[in-house]
């Protein structure tokens, strides 16, 4: 009891600190803080709001009608015997590969809300339904930055792949599965069209509010820290970590290709932000969802490297200059095999691991 109140009291310093400091940083640049907030609205006005608001509608539509009870009963059979999730998964998984980061979140959380699913099985999904959509990735990354839309594509069906390797892994190692699949607490109770369309629109609103929110508290960060670091290493770190865009900018114009596809699959911490927001009162361990993360930033890297070998061949890369396909992982399909069963060798650490919080 003395050692948690000890915590507690420690953690309750160490938050004060910390607004005291933000405080501070928003005093002395707030010019810097301005121009990041600005770019944070372009961002979400530009970028986000077109591209994830009406797959996060169609999402919360999708679940509201009871289409995914429904229309995707079939798909149980392969849903479970991959992820150990029923069939109502099934087009929230699709719509998280074609919509973007934080569509397959909604969409759990939609699910759960519904009371199409049960809790344990929307908590897994969340771990691995995290995906950039093929319109930021074969329109911005591939095309705008590499000139080459077929980069673009090629880092969207690495991530792909990651995802539902990362699923089955998941799945693989988990003790509790069994229990996934019962139908006993779940009351589907679909709505009519008309009003299916106003809740999922409402819904979609307010989800686009809170993730607009979070991407431009971290673009005011990323101002403030770019007025101190300057156009650093360590800044080109921070951007990697903190906000997708800013990170396929940068490596993009700096760092060989797999950094790129490492950044899309990592998603950045914005992102996951985003994805603890949309997912509501689904609360997941955020220290494994992180290091699935990183797991799916590497494999993302590595499949990238393998595709990028078999379908580039020699032909260069360009962002904003010359950039040549990498050697991050060395030249050899084998050193890029060997690098992907390391990372698959990090999943039998899970085995012992228990999903529930």
């Amino acid at each position: 009891m003395y050692y948690k109140n000890v915590l507690d009291k420690g953690g309750g310093i160490f938050k004060a600190l910390i607004i005291i400091s933000a405080a501070a940083a928003l005093t002395v640049s707030s010019q810097s803080c301005k121009e990041g907030v600005t770019n944070g609205i372009e961002l979400c006005l530009g970028v986000l709001i077109p591209s994830l608001f009406p797959f996060m509608a169609l999402s919360a539509l999708a679940v509201k009608c009871g289409v995914c009870r429904r229309r995707f009963k079939p798909f149980d059979f392969i849903t479970k015997k991959l992820f150990g999730l029923s069939g109502a998964f099934a087009p929230i998984i699709l719509l998280s590969f074609i919509g973007g980061y934080p569509v397959g979140a909604k969409g759990i959380a939609e699910l759960r809300s519904s009371g199409a699913v049960s809790e344990k099985q929307a908590k897994k999904a969340a771990m691995f339904a995290v995906c950039a959509g093929p319109g930021f990735l074969i329109n911005y990354v591939g095309s705008s930055l590499y000139g080459n839309a077929a980069v673009g594509a090629i880092i969207l069906c690495a991530q792909v792949i990651s995802v539902i390797i990362l699923g089955i892994a998941i799945n693989l190692f988990d003790r509790d599965k069994e229990d996934y699949n019962s139908e006993i607490e779940l009351k589907n109770e679909p709505v009519s069209l008309s009003s299916a369309i106003v809740e999922s629109t409402y819904s979609a609103l307010r989800g686009m509010a809170q993730i607009c929110g979070l991407v431009l508290l971290f673009s005011a960060a990323t101002g403030i820290i770019k007025s101190v670091l300057g156009d650093s290493e360590a800044m080109n770190i921070w951007n990697i970590c903190a906000e997708v865009c800013s990170a396929v900018n940068v490596s993009a114009s700096k760092y060989p290709l797999e950094i790129t596809a490492f950044a899309v699959g990592f998603g950045g911490i914005c992102v996951h932000f985003q994805i603890f927001s949309a997912l509501g009162n689904i609360k997941i361990n955020k220290a494994i969802f992180f290091f699935y993360r990183i797991l799916q930033g590497f494999l993302t890297a590595v499949l990238t490297k393998l595709l990028s070998m078999a379908f580039l061949k020699e032909t260069a890369v360009f962002s904003s200059g010359e950039i040549s396909a990498a050697e991050l992982f060395g030249g050899s399909i084998l050193s890029a095999a060997a690098l992907t069963g390391a990372a698959i060798c990090f999943l039998f650490t899970l085995k012992n691991y228990n999903f529930r919080r």
